[in-house]
């Protein structure tokens, strides 16, 4: 047994003397081809301000994000968690029907038949339950990245400025397209 703890110790030793002092690099279109596979988008350090447009008014309603083909949640808020900045979590309107995301979307977004209101007043949630709420699997007409949410000093006149000249500092993303099926 004497001989297993000494290897252990010797290997943890020489384990934290080897350090590389070399800065890692990261191929930044590594990490967004992995990120655009999952469907998912940095939020938590530098959140992206999204701006969309939908078929219709879903203002009200709560998002869940679905997989790259729009079949199943992959993605959904606890009740709880369906606030901003101590508010319910409704985007912001912008001008010309466009919408500043204040929840966390991105371009597999679908809307469920739940308010914001009714939604945070559930005890749980599961993603059976939700996958049979859900109102509109494509309600996307346009969504474009507008970068780093710290960045504007005043968000609504700044981002409608940028709906204004066509979204020029923006980043138009593509939609899903609805599946069609043939038997």
């Amino acid at each position: 047994m004497k001989p297993v703890v000494l290897l252990c110790y010797a290997m943890l030793i020489v384990g934290m003397g080897c350090k590389s002092s070399a800065p890692i690099v990261v191929n930044r279109t590594e990490i967004d081809s992995e990120q655009a596979l999952r469907g998912t988008t940095p939020s938590a350090a530098n959140p992206s301000v999204v701006v969309y447009k939908t078929t219709k008014d879903f203002s009200d309603y709560v998002p869940v994000i679905m997989d790259a083909k729009q079949e199943h949640i992959v993605s959904y808020p606890a009740p709880t968690d369906v606030y901003y900045k101590g508010q319910l979590a409704k985007p912001t309107a912008l001008d010309n029907g466009y919408w500043l995301d204040n929840r966390g979307i991105n371009e597999h977004v679908a809307f469920l038949s739940y308010t914001y209101e009714e939604y945070s007043q559930l005890d749980e949630v599961n993603v059976q339950l939700l996958e049979n709420k859900i109102l509109e699997r494509y309600p996307l007409v346009e969504m474009y990245d507008c970068g780093n949410r710290y960045r504007f000093k005043n968000e609504v006149e700044e981002l409608n400025l940028l709906v204004k000249n066509g979204f020029p500092e923006c980043r138009k993303l593509q939609l899903p397209k609805p599946m069609k099926y043939t038997k």
